[in-house]
């Protein structure tokens, strides 16, 4: 599975890159591996030069069985977490689909895709699409497509819905919580609920671009928040530029690495959060090279329906994510393992500038969300 998360790494930083051109010092959270799943259900059924340049972006070659054991073990009940991750393809009910195709989606991707009518009751179906993701999302994603998004002409809708809300494994006690400024830029601040805890996490001091990467772990250590923090600089007060610039999937790689990252004994200010965001995705896709698929003339969908004219119409993703104080008492001794005998320095992090962060699936070093804190 190690071919697949380096894919889904490389394929997430490229689409960041994508998405920042848009988003400049605005919030981003999304995840790459629902983007990638889903995808990976219309490599399904692409051919010709519509596969290639899938396949060309994202390295969706064969990895559908490895799809199947990443989606299994990343979903599998967990206390302390609730993570759901929804894709389905909805497809206008004139297209008759192949059987195979269905079968495929389901066995690999856990969804299926779903016959409805556009073409006289795209209200009905659009209030049935965003009923189902609401219904999956457990009501913390709601009216993923407003009114006018789907009409009568739409053929294939793509849906990814991702809901996650995770305990950390030692809890930021409520008491401690004070209201802090958080520096924006050179000139402007907003105020934030800061968090904070004293005790022992990974860390790793990067000297080009400088900056601190601090792992938290959530409850059983499967799940774990790397917040990459860079170093406040004249020229740029964030350094959030220097960082972007120099963000690879071999350097994310190598900062986060178990040889990189020491378990020290650490200050934790962290601010409390809630993003929700939802992308249009198919401008941001085509500038990557996914072009054929949105365009009716060329998209080659011929494994999904025998019907000529399915096209991928539009490719949509509303991701939720919150951070705030709690945790497991249970949990809590699980950072004890890592103190030493003897008194340590207690290093500072202080999460008071833009920064980004990843949310990371660690049996499979797979990176299911990612998302630039940069507004409060």
């Amino acid at each position: 599975m190690c071919s697949l998360s380096t894919a889904n790494a490389k394929f997430c930083l490229d689409f960041f890159r994508e998405l920042s051109k848009r988003k400049r010092n605005e919030n981003i959270f999304f995840s790459p591996l629902s983007l990638s799943a889903a995808f990976g259900m219309v490599v399904l059924g692409a051919k010709g030069n519509t596969l290639k340049e899938i396949e060309k972006c994202k390295d969706a070659g064969e990895v559908h069985s490895q799809f199947q054991a990443l989606l299994a073990a990343v979903s599998e009940p967990r206390p302390g977490c609730s993570l759901t991750i929804a894709n389905r393809l909805f497809g206008e009910i004139t297209y008759p689909f192949f059987q195979q195709y269905l079968d495929s989606t389901k066995k690999f991707y856990q969804a299926e895709l779903e016959a409805v009518n556009f073409k006289y009751t795209e209200e009905e179906a659009r209030e049935k699409i965003n009923f189902w993701v609401e219904n999956e999302t457990n009501g913390k994603i709601k009216d993923l497509f407003s009114a006018g998004i789907i009409d009568p002409s739409t053929v294939l809708v793509l849906v990814n819905a991702i809901y996650f809300k995770g305990k950390w494994a030692v809890e930021f006690k409520k008491e401690d919580t004070k209201e802090t400024d958080f520096q924006l830029n050179k000139n402007e601040k907003k105020t934030v609920q800061m968090m904070f805890q004293e005790g022992y996490f990974n860390m790793a001091f990067i000297k080009e671009p400088k900056m601190k990467v601090l792992e938290l772990p959530y409850f059983n250590n499967e799940l774990s928040m790397f917040i990459l923090l860079p170093e406040v600089v004249c020229e740029d007060f964030t350094g959030l530029e220097q960082l972007e610039c120099a963000l690879t999937d071999e350097n994310l790689a190598g900062w986060t690495s178990s040889t990189r990252m020491q378990p020290l004994k650490v200050k934790v200010y962290l601010p409390q959060f809630k993003m929700e965001e939802s992308y249009i995705l198919n401008s941001t896709l085509q500038e990557m090279g996914v072009m054929n698929v949105f365009d009716w003339g060329k998209a080659d969908l011929s494994g999904i329906s025998k019907k000529n004219g399915l096209v991928v119409s539009k490719a949509i993703q509303k991701s939720f994510v919150e951070v705030n104080e709690e945790g497991t008492e249970a949990a809590s001794a699980m950072g004890l393992v890592l103190m030493p005998l003897c008194g340590p320095v207690s290093y500072e992090f202080k999460a008071d500038h833009p920064f980004l962060f990843f949310i990371r699936h660690n049996p499979t070093n797979t990176i299911v969300f990612f998302g630039r804190y940069s507004s409060p």
